[in-house]
């Protein structure tokens, strides 16, 4: 019997791209398309940093909900993830985004890394950017998260997990983290080149999976320095690895295009 060859798991342009490179437009057109697996914007808030680093330790973090996520992932303001109740969006999280945003105010003021990046993003992608909406209320956008012992590998899919809630879904999702304070070591990114199948769900474990679910699929793995933006695709498998020393705090939002050529951002 003829032996079938291994199959070929390298994929060349499933690597990290960059900003500076290509430019923010071209560079997340191509993430979104699934040329690249990761977008890298080397000192996107680097002239703000010495100030955020003081301030990302002032808040305090609470965890997204143990009952749900375990190991606990910390964070500073509401993610919709945490109030999403039997189809809907619980009523408290409009309350409890309304406090996180005077909260926020409170502590960053004038240097509020969130409105930067997305001012930034209105400049460089030439589209427009805005919240997404639930029955017309605009989504909290921009939290701090912190990932004390890292993460299981999991995707996030706003259509698949909460479908038919946003006022308009869109057609792809991005996830973008900006690296406020980094670890001594540890805390990679890694994103698989895989989408959620249902007979991955074999292989559950707890909110994530098992690593056996990614195996021989082609992946990047991006470590970010401070002040460093990244973008990738939630839907592909990704996970961040332990830190150690330093803490591990990143600006986070998630992104989705729609097909009217809006930019929705929303946490």
């Amino acid at each position: 019997m003829r032996t079938l060859p291994e199959p070929v798991i390298d994929d060349p342009t499933f690597a990290a791209s960059s900003v500076e490179e290509a430019g923010a437009r071209r560079a997340l057109q191509q993430l979104a398309a699934g040329t690249s697996g990761a977008v890298r914007w080397p000192g996107l808030l680097a002239d703000d940093l010495p100030e955020l680093v003081k301030r990302v330790h002032a808040p305090s973090f609470e965890p997204y909900d143990e009952e749900r996520l375990d190991p606990p992932i910390m964070k500073f303001g509401p993610a919709v993830f945490d109030y999403y109740v039997n189809g809907r969006l619980h009523e408290e999280y409009w309350a409890r985004a309304e406090h996180a945003r005077k909260a926020w105010r409170a502590n960053f003021g004038d240097a509020d890394p969130t409105r930067a990046v997305l001012a930034r993003l209105d400049r460089e992608l030439g589209i427009p950017v805005r919240p997404a909406t639930i029955d017309g209320r605009p989504l909290y956008v921009g939290i701090l998260r912190e990932f004390p012992t890292g993460s299981k590998i999991h995707f996030d899919e706003v259509a698949r997990e909460f479908p038919g809630r946003l006022d308009e879904e869109p057609i792809v999702q991005l996830a973008f983290n900006c690296h406020i304070t980094v670890p001594d070591s540890g805390g990679e990114l890694t994103v698989w080149r895989h989408r959620w199948v249902p007979d991955d769900d074999v292989r559950k474990d707890g909110y994530g999976w098992e690593p056996g679910v990614v195996s021989r699929v082609p992946s990047v793995t991006v470590r970010a320095g401070g002040g460093e933006g990244v973008f990738f695709d939630c839907r592909n498998f990704h996970q961040v690895a332990k830190s150690y020393g330093a803490r591990r705090i990143t600006l986070s939002f998630f992104m989705g295009f729609t097909l009217n050529g809006e930019l929705l951002v929303w946490s």
